[in-house]
């Protein structure tokens, strides 16, 4: 109790209590004692005990003025004094210390519902008060209130004999109440909540308080979730503060759904996260169709629904951004789900009916639906922000659907406006000049340009690739048609040059090189539309009868492409023949005092002269065809190799030519394939060796080639046809070889399907064996079987032995041939075929050890063969040997051999 504020204190003194004990009991506990300090301890209690009575110890005192303590109380730490300056006292004490006017028991005795109501008025007029007098926003400030208005409050309340759940309750309701009138901070809402909360698991109240705060808690969640309806305009997305006061907003609400007070006294309430759900759902139809009416006008209606989808892509953007986390964060929300099915039925309708309007556009309306399109496929993109593996049955991710007619129609009028640009970009056409440029006009740069729009719009399209393949397939044949038309106008005006009527001397030609670059720049980019395109992909998705389409539609764009270019590249050939002949013959009948070197100088300048000009002219794979086509179509190189050729047969006979005449043309073929590969700066080397460039070589190496070896060639041949043979219309031959005790052995057992060679519809067959090469075996003469009448299947059952080493039945080419032949006794023996066996193949030669039972070896059937090849190189070789008498006689005997069809 208190005399007088003013000069009463507060004194508290602080003992140190000993309990009572006897000099033996303090003497028993010597063994306790641990260190100096507890010794000195030790002796202290021992001699307190031997006293007649216990004195406690002083520790210090604490003297506090009354007239410092506020109302609302005090507490801290305050420091001990001593009584004297002799004294020794150190330490702190912790008090806590309030004035009232009436005493505090901590729980109401009696009914205190009118100061509960006048502490609510009393508190929300402090409230109210602090608002009116705060300049700037409402919800900024903080729910503080000054010093004497909290001393106000606390009185009250002690004298009220209000509990601290009373207290928190009606801090609450009065909120609530201001909260109704201006926008507060929900961060103090939120403290006021938890003070509640708090303060319920040690009172209680009475029936009627839980009512009022039931219909507080009801009319702060309504308040809470009204302004969750409209949270896009109270809460702007890109304003900071804003989204801080929703974050609070959903927290509050959130919060007051676990709280048990809130259960307790509203136990038949919705549980909040659905009415927060439902919420939404109520909202983003009401924001729909406010957005609409602010941004679309009647009058304006078209042009500004793509204003309108890009505000609803905004939004939704800043929903997943912003708003999403908020929701999920603090109430487990998945707000962009649940706001992005909405807005997309609303959008879905409003897309078709806005496609439904007009059933007859025009051209400005068909760009307005393509920038609707973009703006649309862009909107669907945000399903994938959603939960995976539910069905969500969305609209807008089958926008294409809807805008397929529109495009198709599009590509159509964009196939007509294609072909009209290339015709007035041809007209309008002038050569781009430039000392590092090739020949080209600006028709072909005109014309990628287009294509290059053309492929940039299906891009932006991005359509579905499972559904594009009819309007790629639209297209593509836009882009081929006016690809084409460009190709046959270029074409055209090239052949109204006269350049196709030229025969020679060659002289280069501006409007040959722009025309042929220009198809080939056109060219390059429709051989990328498949890269463009992504055929590879379309593969796995689309038929095999669509993907066919669509490939067979550009590679046939590409094939005609390539005639064109080659039909003109082609004419360079021919134009330089008459020029390439002359120094070919240069080349050939020099005088052999000329070094090769030398004589192919005129050649090389004429061909330097004229390649340096093409290759400053012409793009690198133009260039490329004139020097050699993959389709080894002529080109300058196949043309310059026949006039080599030419040269090569242009000897009557061998007493004609030059005794160097081949070496020399050898040495000049190496010389052009080094010209032409030019140090790996032009054609390849695989490039170089084309068959006509193989053939001359072989021809060549068979002119230097001596007579004897060239029949053995021949023979070679004729064995590795034998080879690689199956079957024939001339029958079979079977025989048996083998090699025993310094002896070549040959049985010839029978032959079957020999071909009728006599009027009676049969032969009189007989087979001539023959040891070759000669000059392995220079003593084995040739041996016959006995002639068989009238049979086309005859058994000889004969063998013959020819005298002969291993090393020469193992000597390289060393082969058995077999000729059959037809017997006639008044002309001369027809042929019917002929066969050759390695010897290397056979028992006692390709192996070491013996033979025991040689006719038990099984026999070798041999397909019988004719000569097809009337123009074999080894033959016409050797038949322009006219003074050499064996190769004569070798080229008369196997004319007779050719066959007759």
């Amino acid at each position: 109790d208190i005399d007088d504020i003013n000069s009463d204190s507060l004194h508290l003194d602080i003992w140190d209590h000993d309990d009572e004990s006897s000099v033996l009991e303090a003497v028993s506990k010597l063994n306790e004692v641990r260190g100096v300090r507890g010794l000195g301890r030790f002796f202290k209690q021992v001699c307190q005990s031997a006293r007649q009575s216990s004195q406690d110890d002083f520790l210090g005192c604490v003297t506090i003025p009354l007239q410092d303590i506020p109302s609302t109380g005090l507490e801290g730490w305050f420091k001990l004094e001593a009584r004297s300056q002799r004294s020794s006292v150190q330490g702190r004490i912790r008090l806590k210390m309030w004035l009232s006017t009436r005493e505090n028991r901590g729980a109401s005795e009696e009914d205190n519902w009118t100061e509960l109501t006048q502490h609510e008025s009393l508190y929300a007029t402090f409230v109210d008060y602090e608002l009116k007098n705060w300049n700037r926003e409402t919800w900024t400030w903080s729910g503080d209130l000054p010093g004497p208005a909290l001393t106000i409050l606390h009185q009250h309340a002690v004298q009220g004999d209000l509990t601290e759940l009373q207290t928190a309750l009606v801090r609450f309701v009065a909120a609530c109440r201001v909260y109704l009138k201006y926008p507060l901070d929900p961060r103090w809402m939120l403290q006021l909540l938890t003070d509640i909360e708090s303060a319920w698991m040690n009172f209680t109240l009475t029936r009627e308080e839980e009512m009022w705060l039931a219909e507080k808690f009801t009319a702060m969640q309504e308040r809470w979730l009204q302004q969750l309806r409209h949270h896009r305009q109270l809460f702007p997305a890109l304003h900071p503060p804003s989204l801080v006061r929703l974050e609070y907003v959903l927290r509050c609400l959130a919060y007051m759904s676990n709280m048990k007070a809130f259960w307790k006294c509203c136990p038949f309430n919705k549980e909040i996260r659905g009415e927060i759900v439902a919420t939404l759902r109520k909202g983003t139809p009401e924001w729909f169709q406010s957005l609409k009416s602010s941004v679309m006008t009647s009058d304006e209606y078209d042009n500004c629904f793509v204003d309108f989808c890009s505000e609803v892509y905004v939004h939704l953007q800043h929903g997943l951004s912003h708003y999403h986390p908020l929701f999920e964060g603090t109430n487990g929300i998945p707000y962009f789900s649940v706001v992005f099915k909405q807005l997309d039925k609303l959008m879905s309708d409003e897309v078709i009916s806005f496609l439904n309007q007009n059933e007859h556009p025009d051209a400005a309306y068909s760009r307005l639906i393509f920038s609707v399109y973009l703006e649309v496929k862009d909107l669907a993109t945000f399903h994938q922000n959603l939960p995976s593996g539910g069905d969500h049955k969305l609209l807008l991710v089958r926008c294409h659907e809807w805008f397929e007619p529109s495009v198709s129609c599009w590509l159509i009028v964009c196939k007509a406006k294609a072909l009209q640009r290339v015709r007035t970009s041809v007209e309008l056409q002038k050569p781009c000049e430039g000392d590092k440029l090739v020949k080209h006009s600006s028709s072909a740069v005109d014309v990628v340009a287009m294509f290059c729009q053309l492929r940039d719009f299906w891009r932006l399209l991005q359509w579905p690739k499972a559904h594009s393949i009819p309007l790629l397939s639209q297209l593509l044949d836009c882009i081929c048609s006016a690809a084409l038309l460009y190709a046959d106008i270029t074409y055209q005006g090239l052949m109204e040059t006269g350049y196709f009527d030229r025969m020679g001397p060659f002289k280069i030609c501006d409007e040959m090189c722009i025309a042929a670059n220009n198809l080939e720049y056109v060219y390059k980019f429709v051989s990328l539309l498949e890269n463009y395109f992504d055929f590879v992909t379309l593969e796995t998705i689309a038929s095999e009868v669509q993907c066919a389409t669509l490939t067979n539609q550009l590679d046939s764009t590409l094939s005609q492409f390539q005639v064109r270019i080659m039909d003109i590249i082609k004419r360079i050939g021919p134009q330089m023949q008459e020029a390439l002949r002359k120094t070919m013959f240069h080349v050939a009948w020099s005088p052999d005092t000329l070094p090769t070197n030398q004589a192919v100088e005129p050649l090389f300048e004429y061909l330097h002269t004229h390649l340096h000009s093409l290759n400053l002219h012409l793009l690198p794979q133009n260039f490329q065809k004139v020097l050699y086509d993959v389709g080894h179509r002529p080109s300058v190189w196949e043309y310059t190799l026949a006039e080599l050729n030419h040269q090569m047969d242009g000897g009557t006979s061998s007493e004609e030519i030059p005794p160097m005449f081949h070496e020399r043309l050898h040495a000049a073929l190496e010389l052009m394939v080094d010209f032409f590969h030019c140090e790996g700066n032009a054609l390849s080397i695989e490039s170089l060796h084309s068959p006509t460039f193989c053939q001359i070589e072989q021809r060549l190496q068979y002119h230097r080639t001596d007579t004897e070896t060239l029949i053995e060639i021949f023979y070679n041949q004729r064995l590795q046809e034998q080879l690689n043979t199956t079957s024939s219309p001339y029958g079979s031959l079977a025989v048996r070889a083998y090699f025993n005790h310094d002896s070549l052995c040959v049985e010839v057992l029978h032959a079957r399907d020999i071909i009728p060679l006599d009027p009676n519809g049969f032969s009189d067959p007989f087979v001539i064996i023959e040891l070759l090469p000669h000059r392995v075996f220079p003593h084995c003469n040739e041996q016959q079987t006995n002639v068989h009448k009238k049979t086309l299947h005859p058994i000889f059952d004969e063998c013959f032995e020819f005298s002969v080493s291993l090393e020469q039945c193992r000597s390289l080419g060393a082969m058995i041939a077999f000729t059959v032949m037809d017997h006639d006794v008044l002309t001369a023996n027809d042929f019917a075929g002929e066969a050759f066996l390695a010897l290397g193949s056979i028992p006692g030669v390709a192996d070491t050890t013996g033979v025991d039972n040689f006719h038990g070896l099984k026999p070798v059937e041999l397909i019988l063969m004719q000569q097809h090849q009337k123009n074999h190189p080894v033959l016409q070789i050797l038949e322009s040997r006219v003074a050499d008498r064996l190769a004569a006689e070798f080229v008369r005997k196997q004319k007779q051999r050719f066959a007759n069809k």
